[in-house]
Order: C-alpha cells, then sequence, then structure tokens
C-alpha cells in the first residue's frame, strides 16, 4: 500500500533585525530645482544611513543614481497642462540594532521629500541557517507520523519512504507599530515587530507492508 502526506512544522523567534525601504523626492515645473532638492535630501538621507549603520549597528545601506522623467497632466476637459518633472532615489539599509530603528525612522520623518516604503523584520542569516534543519526534521516527522497514523487505521505497518518533495522553507514577519510624537523634537516612533515564523512543508510518499 502507497501513502502520501504532508508534513509541516515552523518555528517562531522575535525579529532580530530590519530592512528598511525608501524613497527621497519631488515633482514640480521647475526640473533644475527638482533636481537640485531631490540630491541635496539624498544627500541627508545618505548622512543618515551612515549613523544608522555605524558601528554594525546595520549594513546594505544604499541609494540608487537619481532618477528623472516627466509626465503631462490633463484637465478635465483633456488639455495638457503645465509638464511636471520628477526626480527619485531608492534606499535601502539593513539596521541590526533595532533600537536605532524608531530614532531612524522619526528622522527621515523630517525630511520633505523623503518616505518610508517598507519594514521587512527579518532573522539574521546565520539563524536562519540554523532554524532550517530543525524545521525540515520536524516536518519529516510530522510526515511520517501522519503515515504511521493510517497505516495503523488501514491495518498496515511499517511506513517506508519512497520519495520526498521539499516545498520550500519561508520566512515572513508582520510589523505592527505605532508612533509617538514629542513636542520640539524629531517624531519618535515606538514599534511592536511581531515575530518572524520559519518554516517547512514536506510532501512524502511512503509505501507499508
Amino acid at each position: 500500500m502507497n501513502i502520501s502526506v504532508v508534513g509541516t512544522r515552523s518555528v517562531t523567534l522575535p525579529a532580530e533585525c530590519v530592512v528598511v525601504t525608501l524613497t527621497v523626492g519631488f515633482m514640480g515645473p521647475d526640473r533644475d530645482k527638482v533636481v537640485a532638492d531631490t540630491a541635496e535630501v539624498a544627500e541627508q538621507v545618505r548622512a543618515k544611513l551612515d549613523e544608522v549603520t555605524a558601528d554594525d549597528g546595520g549594513s546594505d545601506a544604499k541609494l540608487t543614481s537619481l532618477r528623472t522623467w516627466t509626465t503631462i497632466p490633463y484637465d478635465d476637459q483633456g488639455q495638457p497642462n503645465t509638464p511636471q518633472h520628477v526626480a527619485q532615489v531608492r534606499g535601502s539599509v539593513r539596521i541590526s540594532d533595532l533600537s536605532r530603528v524608531g530614532p531612524f525612522l522619526g528622522e527621515l520623518a523630517t525630511k520633505e521629500g523623503a518616505q518610508v516604503g517598507h519594514l521587512d523584520w527579518r532573522l539574521f542569516d546565520e539563524t536562519l541557517a540554523r532554524l532550517q534543519p530543525e524545521v525540515l526534521a520536524g516536518a519529516f516527522g510530522d510526515a511520517l507520523e501522519r503515515a504511521e497514523w493510517i497505516a495503523g487505521a488501514a491495518g498496515r505497518a511499517n511506513p517506508v519512504v519512497e520519495s520526498i518533495e521539499d516545498n520550500g522553507t519561508p520566512s515572513f514577519a508582520m510589523a505592527r507599530g505605532k508612533s509617538a510624537f514629542m513636542a520640539d523634537s524629531a517624531p519618535s516612533f515606538d514599534l511592536d515587530p511581531e515575530d518572524v515564523e520559519v518554516s517547512a512543508t514536506l510532501s512524502v510518499k511512503f509505501s507499508t507492508d
């Protein structure tokens, strides 16, 4: 008799680091001013990236080259309005010292033209490498246990593995947070990141006596 089962296992840990994506950009009818304003704020953001990654507090700080393009808006009658020029720089940084995340986001919030795109909460690569064998072994154990239950119900015994299909070990996290503003200072963000879940799913086929 052949038995096909799916085994799963997940492990949940607090986030150890976060990847912040951001953009810097302006739009307006004066191309030279739009470009100059974007370049100025981008340099200010670059300085903040250097600060947040200092002393091993983070890594992988990146800013793209400045990009420009032009759009032509139309009014309700379909007539073209003044062309609008856009300049934009995209960036990202991985912050390992989570105590620096709130102040960093607060500083960005004070800079016109800077906008935070996404917070991607993660585990360190070393932690993921340690967890993946554990969750894979747990997923196989779950599959074997299911196969033994099914074999027993059918009056069979001793399931033997015929094939294993690894359906991947995704990790994901969601962040929830709140922002608090203090007078005469930059906004301060009190972040409450949710845990990161690492999971494995295996499709296993067994044969029995």
